[in-house]
């Protein structure tokens, strides 16, 4: 099963484009031996994505409604489901059916302290279905399969937001690295920072916005991680960083670099060096699949982060090394269910998504597609049946092709 991890991320990169068939190319760079898929300004005209090109199938499970368990969300690790509502965090088993509560938010020593829900705060080891909650007392609480309390990680090293837990490993982002720490010996096995010259580009990225009054940014990366499968994950370091790194066990190694190219330039109302650092096109979500690593990328219309701006889904081609671009929208031609209208619906899905979406018999589908997706609604109303209107979420799980 896949994890989705939802983070705006700000790109920090630039490379050389090579065209190639009409689609933006790659090429491998020479040090790292890596494939680079460039994104540029996408074309005028883009068609949708069938979603049978990229998944065997999907799933979906309603979580279960009680007048404890009432939530808005929710998200998926493993066969379990996690919620997170006014600072309580839910889980569900596969079936959707309400298990426990995880810890307690409050002062106390098995308690966690949060500001506000957010799913940054939770990470689930799928390996052992530890809960890990990041506290903003500069700790990070551990809870088992059941919910109860653990032990607290603590120290200078934890205090930040996790990206990622992977098989007892914690990995941490801070303002110029990304590390993983072995919970059992508190020893950090893996880092990477970023380069002096990023770093100077940033301080004069944050100087220039604080003094213009524009939209603040906050000074940490952000990550994106992808579990892919039952033996790797995988993490973007992107904020300040272009490289995909790939877990497999205890070892990191880079994946594929991913460089975004800045086809809106600033004028001159700043330097060189803040014109050369690119703020579009953002990436929104990630996902690898066996040959395909898919991005929802939200292209800025003009020079200001808070403009209006478009959505593409982007395809990028381990094989060829091509990258194609696509409307935000992705048409479910494998079982007649919603259609995905952008990254937020890929997951969460309400009522009100199931008897609203009527758009599945389109121009896309061919008849016999058709006659395959009206053999399915019987399943989609038995669904229905049982879910009144204000009835918790349903989480929807594509099964990316391996």
């Amino acid at each position: 099963m896949r994890i989705f991890i939802l983070a705006l991320l700000h790109l920090l990169v630039g490379c050389t484009n090579v065209q190639n068939k009409g689609n933006d190319s790659t090429n491998v760079d020479s040090q790292k031996g890596l494939v680079t898929f460039h994104l540029n300004a996408p074309p005028s005209t883009v068609e949708p994505l069938l979603l049978s090109e990229l998944a065997d199938s999907v799933s979906y499970v309603a979580l279960e409604t009680t007048k404890e368990t009432l939530t808005k969300d929710g998200v998926q690790y493993g066969d379990r489901f996690y919620s997170i509502v006014d600072k309580k965090i839910l889980c569900f088993d596969e079936n959707g059916k309400f298990l426990h509560q995880v810890g307690k938010c409050g002062n106390g020593p098995e308690e966690f302290i949060w500001s506000r829900d957010d799913y940054r705060n939770l990470k689930v080891d799928v390996h052992t279905n530890w809960i890990y909650c990041r506290s903003i007392d500069g700790k990070v609480q551990v809870y088992d399969q059941n919910g109860r309390f653990i032990k607290s990680l603590t120290g200078n090293d934890y205090n930040h937001f996790i990206s990622m837990v992977y098989n007892y490993n914690v990995s941490f982002i801070t303002g110029d690295s990304t590390y993983l720490i072995d919970t059992h010996t508190n020893k950090k096995v893996w880092m990477n920072r970023i380069s002096n010259e990023l770093r100077q580009k940033w301080k004069l990225l944050f100087e220039k916005y604080r003094n213009m009054k524009k939209q603040s940014f906050s000074t940490y990366g952000m990550s994106q991680v992808i579990y892919s499968s039952n033996k790797a994950w995988y993490l973007w370091y992107a904020f300040r960083s272009d490289t995909v790194y790939m877990a497999n066990n205890n070892e990191f190694k880079p994946f594929c670099l991913i460089a975004p190219q800045n086809k809106f330039k600033y004028e001159d109302q700043f330097d060189e060096t803040f014109k050369s650092i690119p703020h579009q096109p953002l990436i929104q979500s990630m996902y690898v699949l066996k040959d395909l690593i898919l991005l929802h990328v939200i292209y800025f219309a003009s020079n200001s982060l808070q403009d209006n701006y478009n959505d593409y889904w982007v395809v990028c081609d381990m094989k060829d090394r091509s990258v194609s671009y696509h409307s935000n929208y992705i048409v479910n031609d494998l079982d007649g269910g919603p259609n995905i209208k952008n990254s937020d619906d890929i997951y969460t899905l309400s009522v009100e998504d199931f008897k609203n979406d009527k758009e599945i018999y389109n121009s896309y589908f061919t008849e016999g597609v058709k006659v395959k997706l009206k053999d399915q609604e019987g399943k989609f109303q038995h669904l229905l049946e049982s879910l009144v209107d204000d009835a918790n979420p349903i989480i929807r799980t594509i099964y990316w092709k391996e």
